[in-house]
This record gives structure tokens, sequence and C-alpha cells, in this order.
């Protein structure tokens, strides 16, 4: 059962020592994940600890593992907050850092390690780290221990949620402790919430480009494609441009985005799961007030989008700085990229799904092999995008792409529609370990690295705990 009163409980008794720190002028240092929870969690606990005059630094890290724990710990800082990651090596901190760390994430964690004064964990709490509760909630609440005026901070936590792909409450809906994080930024006006057309771009693209920027669901045939969007729609007859300007979705009316919908519908036609598709198009919605309408911000989904890209593509630093607030520099730098990001996964999905030697049915697990196609970067996206295909949606997706040296990157992600019981988390710790490899995750989104010379055994591996 959900304990929020037991997981403030915690957060006070972790209070303490952070105050001692920022109080002796003793050297923080904050290490989080480069994704957009990553981003956006330790954002939150950076601002916080800044407003409080802090001597802190904050750090990204693409992984974390013994190496790089031995590595930061010679660093000497006085106290280390890890958020978004670690949770799996609780013991390996304990042994490098003595009690000079506190873990704050929502990944599974060992029943061992849950009573652990210096962790605070999602799971610990009753909390599914997986649809209820992301880093960058866990890292909100945090915030409001430390001080209640950081309540502004909810917008960050709703972002990170959704970009964790944790709406996964009735009609995309955010539930458990992020719903809680999401009324808090309700409540301060921050932002609304409202049921609507779910499309990317809604609030600042043209019609026809938020349809074909759509990935999830991924809408085939037109995802990725603005000229084939654009033909279907200016045969529907749908109004695009008012007074010689393109209008957005948001500016339809609700006759025109249900014409707009039957549309979609027609493209898609008989296509397997082409129904279920159509229905995830409707939604919450939650729009940033005070977020200029013209840019990726406003929508929170879109805002998430964006710092992905920056995560992925190199530039955490660019999404950071956007989460502190700069509208400059940084967010044009952060457009920019976001574009490359949409070009290079519209790439690679059109490698992986034009060459059918890529793609491994094995009952409800299908095996793509991105290799040369797929950038290690992107692999994740790429994975989740097809899981949400409509040909993929009752499927596990499991994908590879090569990393550096002779590694293999491992992806996975759970289909929506997908009927039976995995935890993929589990399933690529084990899967992975069985060829000397790591990973882990969470049951429904997980991955490993493995020496690309053991790709066949590890396939083995996944085949048999999933569709054996």
């Amino acid at each position: 059962m959900a304990d929020l009163e037991g997981l403030m409980q915690r957060y006070q008794t972790v209070v303490p020592r952070v105050m001692e720190s920022v109080f002796g002028g003793k050297r923080i240092l904050v290490v989080t994940h480069i994704d957009a929870d990553g981003l956006c969690s330790g954002s939150v606990i950076f601002s916080a600890l800044m407003r409080k005059g802090a001597n802190a630094t904050l750090r990204t890290v693409p992984d974390l593992d013994p190496k790089t724990v031995g590595e930061l710990a010679s660093q000497g800082y006085d106290l280390y907050i890890f958020v978004d990651l670690a949770s799996t090596l609780v013991s390996e901190i304990e042994a490098a850092l003595g009690g000079k760390y506190i873990v704050i994430d929502h990944h599974e964690i060992a029943e061992g390690d849950r009573d652990n004064r210096s962790v605070v964990n999602a799971w610990a709490f009753g909390y599914d780290g997986g649809r209820e509760a992301c880093s960058s909630t866990m890292a909100y609440f945090f915030a409001v221990a430390l001080d209640p005026s950081n309540s502004d901070l909810s917008l960050l936590a709703v972002v990170g949620a959704l970009a964790d792909r944790q709406d996964s409450g009735p009609g995309r809906s955010l539930t458990g402790l992020n719903r809680a994080a999401l009324e808090v930024a309700q409540r301060r006006g921050l932002v609304t919430v409202s049921n609507d057309l779910m499309f990317t771009g809604r609030e600042t693209r043209p019609v026809h480009e938020a349809v074909a920027l759509t990935s999830t669901p991924y809408l085939k045939g037109l995802t990725g494609s603005k000229d084939a969007v654009l033909a279907v729609l200016h045969q529907s007859g749908l109004a695009l441009k008012e007074g010689g300007a393109w209008r957005t979705i948001s500016s339809l009316s609700a006759d025109e985005k249900r014409k707009l919908t039957e549309v979609v519908a027609g493209a898609l036609g008989a296509e397997k799961g082409a129904t279920e598709a159509l229905a995830s198009l409707f939604g919450e919605v939650y729009s940033f007030q005070f977020e200029d309408p013209f840019t990726p911000l406003r929508d929170a989904r879109e805002f998430g989008t964006l710092l992905n890209s920056c995560g992925r593509m190199g530039v955490p630093s660019v999404g950071i700085s956007v989460c502190l607030g700069d509208r400059s520099a940084a967010l044009r730098d952060a457009m920019k990229t976001l574009s490359d990001y949409r070009s290079g996964i519209n790439k690679a999905l059109e490698g992986v799904t034009s060459d059918p030697t890529r793609i491994e049915r094995h009952g409800q697990l299908v095996l793509v092999k991105g290799e040369g196609v797929v950038d290690e970067k992107l692999l994740g996206p790429v994975i989740s995008i097809l899981a949400g295909s409509p040909e993929f949606k009752d499927k596990v997706v499991v994908g590879s792409a090569a990393s550096r040296g002779s590694d293999l990157k491992i992806s996975s992600r759970v289909g929506d529609l997908y009927d039976g019981s995995v935890n993929l988390g589990l399933i690529m710790r084990e899967a992975a370990e069985e060829v000397e490899g790591v990973g882990g995750g969470h049951a429904m989104a997980a991955g490993a690295k493995i020496q690309s010379s053991r790709a066949e055994a590890f396939s083995k591996a996944v085949v048999a705990r999933i569709a054996g």
C-alpha cells in the first residue's frame, strides 16, 4: 500500500544530513542519468540545493557501474546524491563512499537495501516505480521536504513522469505519487489538464506535421511522412490554413478533430491494432500555462521529448539548462537537437522496418537487430516506438545496437496490449549475467550491455524466458 507519510518521514531523516553539508559549505555532487527523467530529477535536486546556498555540482552519466562509482569517489566530494540510478549498486556505493551518499530513485531495489537510511526508493513505500513514481517525482518530494516553497518544481515532476512513459492510468493519465505532484502543479496554476487529441506538436505544429511527428502510437504510413499526411488531409477537405497561416490541432473545432480522426483511421485501414492505436490518441493533455505556446515546452510530453533528445544526442547539459530556466540560447540549441533526434529516429525506423531479416518473431517475442542502422543512443526510443506500433503492441520487443568497442547495447519494452506476465528488469539482468554482461530496469522497460560475441547466447536466454 502506498505510504506517502512514510516517504516524507524518510526524507525528514535525510534532510538534516543535507543541510549540515549546506551550512558547512561542504562540496555536494548530484549524479543523475541522461534521459529526461534523469535531467528533470537532477535539476530539481540541484535547484533545491542552490536555493539554500549549497556548494553543489550536477553531473550526468549515461550508465552507473562499479568503475564509475570508483571514479566519482576518487574526486573527494563530501556528499554524493544519486538520483534516477544506483538502486542496484547500493553495496558498491557503500563500500566506496561509506556514509557520504544518498540515493533517491524509482528503479526496483533489493529487499535488503530498502531499509538503508541513505536510500529513498519508491518501491520501499508502496509505489510502483514503473507506473506511479518516477525519479523526478521522488526528487520533487525531497525538494519540498527541504523547503515547502519548492512546490513550483512540481512542473518538472510532471515532465519526468510523462517522459518516463508513466502515463499508464485511464486515458493515459498520471497516477500514484506522480498524480500527487501533478495536483500541486495544478493548484499553483502551472499546468492545466484536459482530455483531447494527443498528437505530437498539437499546439505548435501545422496539423499535417503534428500527425507525421507522432510516434506513440506509431502510425504506419503516416509517422515520419509529412507529404503522405498532407495528401490525405487535402483529400478530406479539412481546412488546414486560416488567413494564410497553418492551423494547429489545438485550434481545430470538436467536429474538425473528429474528422481528423476519421482521416487517420481511413489511412490506417484494417491494419492489425489500428483501432487500439486510434483510441490511444485520446487522453489527458498537460499544458504549461507560463511557457510560450509556440515552443515544445508548452506541452508536457513534448517538453519531455525535447529533454530526451538532449540526453540521447550527447548534450545533456543543454537539457539541464532548459530545466533550470534558460529560454534563450539553450532552448534554441535544444530545439535544433530535437530536430536532429527525430530525423535520426525516423531513419533508424526505416532501416529496421524495411529489412525483414532484422526482425525475428518468436510467438509474442520480437527480436530486432539494429546493428549498423540504429545508433545506440537512439535504440531505446526506437524500441519504444516499435512496441507502441499496431503491429507489435501485443508483443515484447527486444532490440540490439552496436556499442563502443565490441559491446552490444540491449533495450526491451512491453507493448501495451501484451497479455502475458513478464518482468523485463529481471529477465535482462539474468540473461545478461548468463553471458557475463550486466542488465536490469523496470518490469515493462529494461536494458542490458553484453559482448557482441555472446549475442546468440543472450538471445536464446531471452527467448527461453519469454517465448519458452
